[in-house]
Formats: structure tokens, C-alpha cells, sequence
């Protein structure tokens, strides 16, 4: 059995044309039987109208040497050395035994198997082979080379010979451009896919800071005034219905909230039309709503005004909401100072409790959580570091402190 010659490129690659197309579509072992097929009844046919010219026995040799250059060009692309071997070796044979007739149809079979090694084989077999046809060439056509006619028939068969030469180097050529371009196309596509899943994986991570930081202060707020209007409901009615109003209130907002986050995952224009993204100018609400839950807070505003971008107003606002929840959650009751700082480059924003006041138990999960070492504490820092700014959180004195500083041109980095 004969071992398949390497092939540098694929087979089944011919043409950029639709014919080729279409043609690519089939089995290359169907296409090329049916064409030695075809080139074997092509010889036959040529050799039966030439029967007057020879005895019957040159007619079977004839058939048996047509078909012997014929029929092997089905394996032309599998095995192109091996045919062009087959095919060469008979024709020499041929032409050395001279059997009558001559068909000259024969020659397509050459050219055949010529054109299949230069586009097929590799690149050492396919030049070995151009070298062996050539001295093939020369040396059975040495004795009459000198004879004007020999010489003119040997030019011509080194033409065409060379002609099928090129234009398998060509087939080649194409074969390996059409390669590299759907190498090309694919590495692109696998590169789409892949900043298509970051996207994806970043738009998750924002939605899920997004979420997390109208819930965890909300849910804190309300989880608070539950807490105060249960204690208080049978001694002061009228203070439970307040922290209850305040509960429904809250709800509310966070209800508006939520749908404003998720319908970021929709169209813009669903997201436009629900409530606009919270900033420093919600400061004092937000404060409102946190000295509900135990929490004195006293706002500090710093600086001039300047124009603040979206991401950044947003961000730094998020900031000193979380942090506020963390103070809720693990100091409440206690006193908050809140500082904006602005500066021509830069927005700073930080939010210091107190601490626990004297005597009082301290709010939080009674599972001695140290505050601050949470996903919201994450979630802050990632939100700073994505907009190039620095953040800082660490005790301070008796209570905690969180500082966050954002770039407000682009390009700015971090001290």
C-alpha cells in the first residue's frame, strides 16, 4: 500500500470561482476518478480511430500504456509523486517501444500529473520532480536533437510541460492565499468572540456593583427602621408609623433603582426612559435618609464647582453611599462627616465615622465581621481603579475611613 505524500496545503482548494466552488463541494477522489475517466476514454477513443495504423496487438499495448497514464491521475492530489512517476515511466516506455498508433491526446495526462505535483506535493518533491521530467525530456529526445523538427517538438514539450508547471505553482499560490485569509478570518472572529465575553464579563461586574450598592444601603436603611418601629410600636404608635412610612419610601426608590440598573441590559432607549443615574447633587437625600438609620451625617463641600463626567459623578457617589451603608451596619448610632474636595484635575470624596458611640451596641451580623473587609469594599475600590483614580480605606481614630480620588481628565494617573 502506498504511503499518502504530505501535502503543505489543503486539497480541496482550487479556485475563487463559483464553478469551483462548486466542484470543491465533492469528494476530490470522485472528481479526479471521473477525469482520468474521462482522459482514459478521450486516449481510447483516439487510439480506436488510429487502428487502421497498427496490428491488433499494438492496439491492446496501446490501450493497456493509455490507460496505465490514465487511470493513476484519480490519486493526483493523494499522491502526486507517485502519479507523476506512474505517468512519466509509462510514457517513456511508450515512446521507447513504439507502439503504433501515437495518439496525441496522450500528452494530457502529463500535463495532468506535471500540474499535480507542482500544486500538491511538497515543495522539495514537486522541484525533484520538475528536475527528472526535464532530463527525461533531454535525454530521449538527445539522439535527434540536432534535427530542426526533434528540436522544434522538444521546445513545444518543454513549453507545455512548463506551462503545467506554472500554473500548479499558481494553483499553489491561491491555494495557500485563500488558506492564510480563513486563518486570518477566523483568528479575527476568535478575537470578536473574545472581547465580546470581557464586554459581557465587565458589563456583569458593573450591573453586579450597581445592584449591590442600591441594595446593601437600602436593605440597611430598611432592615433599621424595621428594627426601631418594632421596638417602639406598642409605647410610641405614632413614631412606628413613621419609621414605617420611611421603610415604604425607601422600598420605593430602591424599586426605581433596581429598574434603572437592569434596564441598562436592554435598549439604551428603555434605559433613558427610567430614572437617571444618582450623583454628588443626591448627597443630601441620600444623608436624609441615613440619619434616619441612626446616623448623624454632615456633608463638607470644598473646592469650586467644576464639571464633573457622568462615570465619575456616579462613581464617587456610590463611593460615600456604600461607605455610609458599611457605618449603618457596623457603628450605628454614631456621627459621619462626608468631604467633597474639588480640584481643577481631580475629584476627592471621603466619608469618616466616629465609631461606636459610648455604651451602645454597635449594628452589624453578630458574627464579628470586621467593617470594611466586605465585597462592598471591593466593589468601591474596582469602581475608582476602572475610572484611574485611587482609593484608601483603614481605621481611623475610633471609627473608619474611606477616601477616593478621580482623575477628571483623561489621561491622568494616580499620584
Amino acid at each position: 500500500m502506498l504511503a499518502r505524500e504530505p501535502e503543505p496545503y489543503s486539497a480541496g482548494m482550487e479556485s475563487e470561482g463559483t464553478p469551483a466552488r462548486e466542484i470543491g463541494r465533492l469528494n476530490p477522489l470522485v472528481v479526479d476518478g471521473a477525469l482520468a475517466l474521462a482522459l482514459a476514454a478521450l486516449t481510447l477513443t483516439e487510439v480506436w480511430t488510429l487502428r487502421d495504423e497498427a496490428s491488433t496487438s499494438d492496439l491492446w499495448w496501446s490501450a493497456f500504456f493509455m490507460l496505465a497514464e490514465t487511470l493513476p491521475l484519480t490519486f493526483r492530489r493523494r499522491y502526486p509523486f507517485t502519479v507523476v512517476a506512474i505517468v512519466g515511466i509509462s510514457s517513456v516506455a511508450y515512446d521507447v517501444l513504439e507502439f503504433a498508433p501515437d495518439p496525441s491526446t496522450a500528452i494530457l495526462a502529463s500535463l495532468l500529473s506535471v500540474y499535480s505535483v507542482s500544486a500538491y506535493a511538497t515543495r522539495s518533491l514537486a522541484i525533484a520532480a520538475a528536475v527528472i521530467v526535464a532530463a527525461a525530456l533531454v535525454v530521449l529526445n538527445l539522439p535527434g536533437i540536432a534535427d530542426p523538427e526533434d528540436f522544434a517538438s522538444l521546445t513545444s514539450q518543454f513549453v507545455l510541460i512548463g506551462g503545467a508547471w506554472v500554473v500548479g505553482q499558481n494553483a499553489r499560490y491561491r491555494r495557500r492565499e485563500a488558506a492564510l485569509l480563513a486563518e486570518r478570518a477566523e483568528r479575527i472572529e476568535r478575537d470578536r468572540l473574545e472581547r465580546d465575553r470581557i464586554a459581557a464579563l465587565e458589563e456583569r461586574d458593573r450591573l453586579a456593583r450597581e445592584i449591590h450598592d442600591v441594595i446593601a444601603h437600602s436593605v440597611s436603611v430598611i432592615a433599621v427602621q424595621a428594627g426601631a418601629a418594632r421596638a417602639i410600636a406598642e409605647q410610641r404608635p405614632d413614631r412606628a408609623r413613621e419609621a414605617l412610612a420611611s421603610i415604604e419610601q425607601v422600598s420605593h426608590e430602591t424599586m426605581v433603582e433596581l429598574r434603572r440598573a437592569l434596564g441598562a441590559l436592554r435598549a439604551p432607549a428603555d434605559a433613558l426612559a427610567l430614572a437617571p443615574a444618582p450623583g454628588l447633587g443626591a448627597l443630601d437625600d441620600l444623608a436624609e435618609k441615613v440619619r434616619v438609620a441612626g446616623v448623624e451625617v454632615r456633608i463638607v463641600r470644598e473646592g469650586d464647582p467644576v464639571d464633573v463626567p457622568a462615570a465619575v459623578d456616579l462613581s464617587a457617589f456610590r463611593v460615600v453611599q456604600e461607605a455610609l451603608t458599611n457605618t449603618i451596619k457596623h457603628a450605628a448610632p454614631t456621627a459621619a462627616r462626608v468631604l467633597v474636595r474639588s480640584e481643577p484635575d481631580w475629584l476627592e470624596v471621603s466619608v469618616t465615622d466616629d465609631g461606636p458611640r459610648p455604651g451602645a451596641r454597635p449594628r452589624g451580623d453578630g458574627d464579628g465581621e470586621i467593617p470594611g473587609t466586605g465585597r462592598g469594599l471591593v466593589g468601591m475600590r474596582e469602581r475608582v481603579a476602572m475610572l484611574g483614580g485611587t482609593f484608601e480605606a483603614g481605621p481611623a481614630g475610633d471609627g473608619f475611613s474611606v477616601r477616593a480620588r478621580f482623575p477628571l481628565r483623561a489621561g491622568e494617573g494616580a499620584p
